[in-house]
């Protein structure tokens, strides 16, 4: 029975690491698992978290008004009215 307990406690380092590293790449192949992996990323790599924080909020951002120097809707080729 301690032997049992002594794999286990040897074996539960690399398997919960491995978990971590299978669920990271997958969670950047298929571009979810983004609020789990945000501390990690944050304390590795804050530059990176700073840089996708803003990049996530500029996606949620939506234009109200036409910037400046904007064709009108008129004026373009193709636009729906």
């Amino acid at each position: 029975m301690d032997l049992l307990l002594g794999v286990a406690a040897f074996l539960s380092l690399p398997l919960t690491l491995a978990g971590f590293t299978w669920y990271a790449l997958r969670a950047r192949r298929t571009g979810s698992g983004q609020s789990l992996m945000a501390p990690f990323e944050e304390i590795w790599d804050p530059v990176a978290h700073r840089t996708n924080v803003e990049v996530h909020a500029e996606a949620q951002r939506s234009p109200e008004t036409p910037a400046p120097g904007d064709p009108l809707d008129d004026q373009v080729p193709g636009a729906r009215r």
